[in-house]
């Protein structure tokens, strides 16, 4: 195979020859000892342990290198020599080791539309040369595992140097191109406080995936897989061309994932995947390349329940989203997208020390999740507090519910689909609205649509010193829309477009009040009657504006080296709201106040030699962000309020490390330290002691993370070695955050204060984590492994509300508020897990593998991964004094014993 080689011809010495640097693709790490043979003449010589060759005295001519090394496909390139020793700088090798068999799907598989779900989401999923983060990214994912505590919004991912955190969130968006796992392969990783080529990054690394097809591995590879985690199956189809004597490149992908899994009813995935690139290279300075891709999914969720439930059910994997309905499964939340992605890149090398990239996205399409409403009728989810035995505990009644969930009587225990159609059928007809039935119960679907645009301009030279300047612009502007839209009248012929709250607070007195869309009332005196595809509700624009230029300067001096970086942005953030609604005549409709923001990061990066055994680094960072969208307004579905207390968030971060490497022994030691100021959150949610929907805006949040992260890697014996990784930390609130309360419906603040949440755990991500595994590898492409993992201190997501003197009473007794603002600690779990897998090379034209994950070999289906405290209170139902009773938790549990078989076949 021949690569197209980025840099050319820098000039050392009179005799000629040939030097460069071989590393990594996955990871662009150097790779020492790989055998370098150069033909004709058969000279042979081997890299250094910074992955350096130098090849001298050659005669001028054509000459082919030959590149071979363990764990790495034989990679073959031709080479002009003149009359001075020709650098050709990054010589980029494959690794073939089988790679894990997780699939990126897993982090499209939360259901974010809650708080506590939302604190689920992992944060990394990515191959790394770095010992630790290679173990904590696959072997920790079971647990929702992140590292150092950090949420997925601190870890930057680029696509060709864009970057495509959500603007919204600033979560990653995985689904965009979830499924396509061979397509976005090929990857470029920094961990921690590093710095990456495409961005200073944040304080969880980077990643920029490149999809260039002249990066591509040449060659067509198919791949299927069967599992019982996700999905059932999974089909995939790539080819690449390479580079073509005419300078042309292509690539395409194409997958799908079909069916549920073996433990909870009701998901299901319905998902395609496509993938294609082409890319022109005109000459030595000039390169084109155009990337369309999109995943269009639909999958069935599931939702967390209380313990109470899943006792009853004898089952923790119980999910209340679905029913029978002609007998079928019919799931109400489902998640529905298609957000397709075109991306343009343009690269202009200069000369051999200098590079100009520029590059544009621009994402666009349909993100929808279906949830069950209901007007003036009893709730109908199965699982509701109210259809539970504990609400009636010691009654007749409590009784003869238990009895019914116990045997599922009338299939109690799910959605009666039959029963809200014939209530939406047995309605009576209103003129008012046009012909037809009203509905009472019905499936919406809300939708976060996006028109995303972003521009990248990124400039590097390297100085004769080889010290490199690296720097570049960025521009985002996106434009979000949110509403919901009717999906299914469940036999109802139009749903009434009113804001039921509002109407029930009013006593239907005022009916302008309780109108979602004034405009609508004005023209026809009476709200819309929505059918099927019809919005309704709620419909506004998010948006954001931002622009950040970056730089930074890497120099070593002898075996010391440094890297120093700066970004200074500015970002604006603010709504639209399309309609104007009743409540709010005058704070709804059009922009709202455009909250402005200066961001800035300040990032160092220091390393030192000892040896090519051993080397130090430490890093540090301090950055100003802007907060999300989603967290700047109180109740953005309504009205144009700005969330009081809103400012930027400010994180400080320090790191140092040790780094061991010794043949093959590998092992890296680390502490760390992490400050956050001046976070901000917004949860929206129903207040059962007011009867009202409501909104809870804490600002001023600070949180601490500090811990140390070790891991090792240590050959025994024939292919065999022992691996390990630990992450201790202790991830705490450091204040008590302030807060305001606002009734939905009439913008009153009911109460504020504080929150006490000082030396509280931060929720869900275990804070201890372990590893011990045994993994061979075979000279002829066997792998095989055997891990235990063990987890402790993970903390349940707490509700600010409970932690408030708003819920304090005269009557509450000391060990009352103690146990109300108790928080719950999970118990530690300990897990076995192990694989297997082989490749054949065929006629060295042709590899054909497998490779089969097997996790929680003990079958444990009793350990919890995460779960929230619901913020709903109720008052006590003791009469001789008054407090105030939490409802119950809400829970997510591992998976019992799942498998991942992956078997695939390229040429």
């Amino acid at each position: 195979m021949v690569l197209s080689l980025m840099s050319l011809a820098a000039f050392a010495q009179s005799n000629g020859g040939v030097k460069g640097k071989v590393i990594s693709r996955t990871t662009r790490a150097a790779i020492d000892g790989v055998k370098v043979t150069l033909t004709p003449g058969d000279v042979t010589t081997t890299t250094d342990m910074a992955g350096n060759f130098l090849i001298e005295n050659l005669g001028k001519g054509e000459y082919t290198l030959t590149f071979e090394a363990a764990e790495f496909e034989p990679l073959t390139l031709a080479v002009r020599v003149d009359k001075q020793v020709r650098d050709i700088n990054n010589v980029v090798m494959i690794s073939n080791i089988i790679a894990p068999t997780l699939d990126d799907a897993i982090f499209a598989e939360f259901d974010t539309e809650t708080l506590g779900d939302a604190q689920s989401l992992p944060s990394s999923l990515s191959a790394s040369k770095d010992v630790f983060n290679n173990i904590a990214s696959y072997k920790f994912s079971e647990m929702r595992f992140n590292v150092r505590g950090y949420d997925s919004q601190y870890s930057d991912v680029y696509m060709n140097g864009i970057q495509l955190n959500d603007a919204m969130t600033g979560y990653t968006p995985w689904s965009l191109w979830s499924g396509l796992n061979d397509a976005t392969r090929n990857q470029e990783i920094t961990s921690a406080l590093n710095m990456g080529d495409v961005g200073l990054g944040g304080i969880a690394g980077t990643t920029n995936i490149n999809t260039r097809p002249s990066q591509m591995r040449k060659g067509l590879r198919a791949s299927v897989v069967n599992g019982n985690s996700m999905y059932r199956f999974r089909g995939m189809l790539t080819y690449s061309s390479g580079v073509q004597d005419n300078g042309w490149s292509y690539a395409f992908s194409l997958s799908t994932r079909q069916g549920g899994n073996s433990y909870v009813d009701g998901v299901y995935y319905n998902a395609f995947g496509y993938f294609a690139a082409v890319e022109k290279q005109f000459n030595k300075q000039h390169r084109l390349g155009l990337t369309v891709l999109g995943a269009p999914t639909e999958r069935g969720a599931q939702q967390a329940s209380t313990q109470e439930v899943y006792d009853l059910v004898g089952n923790n994997y119980y999910n209340p989203n679905w029913g029978w309905l002609n007998g079928k499964r019919v799931n109400s939340r489902v998640r529905s997208y298609h957000e397709p992605v075109t991306m343009l890149n343009y690269t202009f090398d200069i000369n051999e020390r200098t590079q100009l990239n520029v590059a544009s996205s621009l994402r666009f399409g349909q993100n929808g999740y279906s949830a069950l409403t209901w007007y003036g009728g009893p709730d109908p989810r199965p699982d509701y507090y109210r259809y539970l035995p504990s609400f009636y505990d010691g009654t007749y009644v409590g009784a003869e519910l238990y009895e019914a969930w116990m045997s599922n009587t009338d299939n109690i225990r799910h959605i009666n689909w039959d029963n809200l159609y014939n209530i939406n059928q047995n309605q009576p007809e209103n003129s008012t609205y046009g012909p037809g039935r009203r509905a009472i119960n019905m499936v919406e679907e809300r939708h976060t649509d996006q028109l995303d645009w972003n521009f990248y301009t990124q400039f590097s030279h390297i100085f004769r010193n080889n010290s490199k300047i690296n720097g570049g612009v960025n521009l985002r502007r996106n434009r979000t829309e949110y509403y919901s839209e009717v999906k299914d009248l469940l036999g109802g012929d139009y749903w009434v477009d009113v804001d039921k709250f509002a109407e029930r607070d009013m006593g239907g007195l005022d009916p302008i009040k309780y109108q979602n869309n004034m405009e609508y009332y004005e023209k026809y005196g009476h709200a819309q009657a929505a059918k099927k595809g019809d919005k309704y509700g709620y419909d506004y624009y998010g948006n954001t504006l931002s622009a950040r230029g970056w730089a930074q300067y890497n120099v070593n001096f002898g075996n010391f080296g440094m890297n120093l970086g700066g970004e200074l942005g500015h970002s604006t953030v603010w709504r639209h709201g399309i309609w104007k609604k009743g409540l709010f005549l005058n704070n709804s409709q059009g922009d709202s106040e455009k909250k402005k923001y200066l961001t800035y990061k300040l990032k160092a990066n220091f390393n030192y030699k000892f040896s090519a055994s051993h080397s130090i680094d430490a890093n540090i960072i301090y950055m100003q962000d802007a907060p999300s969208f989603q967290s700047s307004f109180v109740s953005p579905r309504t009205r144009n309020s700005v969330t009081p207390g809103i400012t930027t968030e400010k994180v400080f971060g320090v790191d140092a490390s040790y780094n061991l490497r010794i043949g093959d022994i590998k092992a890296r030691i680390s502490g760390y330290y992490t400050k956050f100021t001046d976070q901000s959150k917004v949860i929206s949610y129903y207040d059962d002691v007011e009867a009202t929907f409501s909104n809870f805006a804490i600002s001023g949040i600070q949180k601490r993370h500090f811990g140390l992260e070790a891991a090792a890697t240590v050959p025994i014996y024939a292919g065999i070695s022992l691996n390990g990784a630990i992450s201790w930390g202790q991830f705490t609130y450091d204040n008590n955050p302030n807060y305001v309360q606002i009734q939905d419906n009439s913008g009153e603040i009911k109460n504020q204060g504080k929150v006490y949440w000082k030396n509280f755990r931060v929720e869900s991500t275990p804070q201890t984590a372990l590893n011990v595994g045994l993994s061979y590898r075979s000279r002829n492409n066997v792998f095989a492994s055997l891990d235990m993992n063990h987890y402790n201190n993970m903390y349940l997501s707490m509700s600010p509300l409970y932690r408030t003197d708003a819920v304090l009473t005269p009557g509450m007794t000391p060990e009352d508020i103690a146990n109300l603002r108790n928080q719950e600690k999970f118990s530690a779990a300990t897990v076995l897990n192990a694989s297997i897998g082989k490749n054949w090379f065929i006629d060295r034209k042709y590899t054909l593998g497998f490779s089969l994950e097997v996790k929680n070999l003990l079958n444990n289906q009793d350990i919890k991964t995460g779960g929230y405290e619901q913020i709903r209170l109720l008052k006590n139902k003791d009469e001789s004094y008054q407090t105030y009773e939490p409802f119950d938790s809400k829970y997510f549990y591992m998976f019992g014993t799942t498998y991942y078989m992956n078997i695939y076949f390229r040429f």
